[in-house]
């Protein structure tokens, strides 16, 4: 396995974007671990944003920066985090790799597989290392459900389903928001639903190979699909659905991934809140017991997979070990998309290359 660049510790780390993601998820997991990582220098044009943060993480007024160029320029970071809207992710990755620094996007890593594969290019030209945040693959419940299906105890997955729902009203479906623009989010297929198909190709264990979909806009007078319907058919034979909209109200768990074999079954709810396992010989779920999770406030366990994601990356850099996600992993998830997209279009199974 190819290693990484090796930083000296604390990692010094540059923001480039400090809103609502930064502020709720990311900037409370960087400072859980002080002795890793330090927050050195932050970007962002809105200087609200920038003041929150510069004042939470202690950065210096002069190392705060409304753009980003002129913190890589002149600030002495070794790696960034890209947190801005889902269109802007290819430039900023690209100046980043440019300048030399470690980048860690947030996901999608780009809206075009052609984008994606010049951020690869780029990260090798430059010998620099490049991760996508597969936050909710690092929670200690879907870890837990990969130590048990590496175990054996159930058996070989042979059928996975994941869904993921939501009722967005008032100011969210504002047309002037970014998620909401088809050239800036691309829709729910793009965003929510990116979470369930790295998630349900994690429990299967098997890459995508084969993808069937439908991405539409029916609930809402708007330019980007609302509701996306996938049928996955991995390389190991095994089958997944995977459904998502920004317009269900659901009646019982919005947000779950599960895996089937012939011997029983896991599912992980909202993505990181809990694990439960089903053995056939029993006939009942059980909640399994996850420590990690134990004592932990609301609002630690909603960032709990930026958290154990963070501390991995982290850990790798300052290493110059293997990366917990890899750029090749970011382009196979945007691969499928592009997929189901196309699938969407041409009414049949679209090969994922």
């Amino acid at each position: 396995m190819s290693r990484v660049q090796e930083f000296r510790i604390p990692i010094r780390l540059g923001l480039i974007g400090c809103g609502g993601i930064v502020q709720i998820s990311h900037l409370p997991c960087h400072l859980f671990m002080p002795d890793l990582v330090q927050v050195s220098a932050i970007a962002d044009p809105v200087a609200a944003n920038t003041e929150h943060v510069g004042k939470k993480a202690n950065v210096p007024r002069e190392l705060r920066y409304a753009d980003h160029r002129e913190m890589l320029e002149n600030a002495e970071v070794d790696a960034v985090v890209i947190a801005t809207p889902h269109h802007m992710h290819f430039d900023h990755a690209m100046q980043a790799v440019e300048a030399g620094v470690a980048v860690i996007s947030e996901k999608p890593m780009a809206m075009t597989l052609e984008d994606a594969d010049a951020i690869i290019e780029a990260a090798k030209r430059n010998q620099t290392t490049y991760t996508v945040i597969h936050n909710f693959l690092y929670s200690p419940p879907m870890q837990q459900a990969l130590a048990i299906l590496r175990s054996g105890e159930i058996g070989e997955p042979a059928f996975g389903r994941a869904q993921s729902l939501f009722s967005k009203t008032g100011e969210m479906l504002d047309a002037t928001v970014w998620r909401n623009q088809k050239q800036a989010g691309g829709g729910c297929i793009n965003d929510t639903c990116y979470h369930e198909i790295y998630l349900v190709e994690a429990l299967v264990g098997s890459p995508v190979r084969y993808v069937e979909a439908r991405a539409q806009t029916k609930f809402f007078d708007a330019e980007v699909d609302d509701l996306a319907l996938l049928m996955l058919e991995h390389e190991n034979g095994a089958v997944s659905t995977v459904s998502t909209s920004w317009g269900v109200r659901s009646y019982e768990d919005a947000c779950w991934c599960e895996v089937h074999s012939n011997q029983g079954a896991l599912r992980v709810t909202a993505r990181q809140r809990s694990l439960h396992l089903l053995r056939h010989e029993v006939g009942k779920w059980q909640e399994i017991e996850i420590p990690e999770l134990a004592g932990l406030s609301p609002g630690e366990r909603g960032a709990i997979g930026h958290r154990c994601y963070f501390a991995a990356t982290f850990e790798a850099l300052a290493n110059g070990s293997e990366l917990p996600v890899s750029g090749q992993q970011g382009r196979h998830i945007l691969a499928i998309i592009e997929a189901a997209r196309k699938a969407t279009v041409e009414r049949r199974a679209i090969e994922v290359v």
